[in-house]
């Protein structure tokens, strides 16, 4: 079974990437919603290196009935694009945990809903080994989720949206606290 210190160094061009977005993130003045926008449009592109060792795939779904925190920026975004409106079921300073229920986009044919505007951590969780592994109750290296994020770059998109929502007086929460099945 692989597990993260098994990856080779992220590809030139990529970390050449990395930094004009750090930069356009410090410099830009943007709104937040584009920001969020450069960042997803980042990762779509670091996606087909890190495809290469992972295990998930379309209809895969497992990570789908874990806890999936996002920003509020990220449930204003995903309103906006999607026109799934917010239906808040928490007070946003009380996060819930432990879900085993799927994810509310979570479609029949275990598909995203939402892909083209799935959250961060949607984005930057992955696995190693046989997909079955993933079952509840199963063992299975996993990369992408905290306290390092797999690697130091997505730990810093995960400060940055952290520190997004710490300035903009917005939240933490589970996706299941911003919108309902």
């Amino acid at each position: 079974m692989q597990n993260t210190q098994d990856l080779p160094p992220v590809p030139k061009d990529l970390v050449e990437k990395t930094n004009a977005l750090y930069s356009y993130l410090m410099h830009s003045g943007a709104p937040l919603n584009m920001q969020l926008q450069a960042v997803y449009h980042y990762l779509d592109e670091f996606q087909p290196y890190i495809a290469q060792f992972v295990s998930c795939s379309k209809g895969c779904s497992h990570c789908c009935r874990i806890d999936i925190q996002i920003t509020t920026l990220e449930a204003e975004y995903i309103q906006v694009y999607t026109g799934i409106p917010i239906q808040l079921k928490a007070t946003l300073s009380s996060i819930t945990t432990g879900h085993r229920d799927a994810c509310p986009f979570l479609l029949k044919d275990n598909a995203c809903g939402i892909y083209s505007v799935r959250p961060l951590m949607c984005r930057i969780y992955h696995a190693f080994g046989e997909p079955e592994n993933c079952k509840h109750g199963r063992r299975q290296v996993h990369y992408g989720q905290s306290p390092n994020f797999g690697n130091d770059i997505f730990a810093n998109l995960v400060r940055w949206t952290h520190h997004v929502v710490i300035n903009g007086g917005g939240a933490l929460l589970d996706i299941r606290d911003f919108f309902r099945r």
